[in-house]
């Protein structure tokens, strides 16, 4: 069982921390985890150290392959229970993302 909960994160770093702590936890050196993205061990190195300018498809592999999530929030909606309340613009445009292309 992990010992990660549920975080917000402000930072690359942060991410980076969180990815690190994650690979870690899964027994997995930076070599192993470049290999399951077919990236070079320099990049989990950058990545971890919080790199602000990781190419974000890659990141989002990496959080893949780490069963790691990642969720947006939009702040200024008003929360019911901790779950946002209404649908937003952006909602639907996800939505039509996830609907398979004709």
């Amino acid at each position: 069982m992990s010992s990660m909960k549920d975080i917000l994160l402000h930072t690359p770093e942060q991410l980076g921390a969180a990815i690190r702590l994650k690979r870690k936890e899964k027994g997995l050196t930076q070599s192993g985890l470049a290999a399951l993205l077919g990236a070079e061990r320099k990049w989990v190195i950058n990545l971890e150290s919080g790199n602000s300018k990781a190419e974000i498809g890659l990141v989002l592999r990496a959080l893949d392959a780490l069963n790691l999530r990642a969720s947006l929030i939009d702040a200024e909606r008003p929360r019911t229970r901790g779950r946002p309340r209404g649908a937003s613009r952006l909602d639907q445009v996800f939505q039509r993302l996830q609907q398979p292309s004709k």
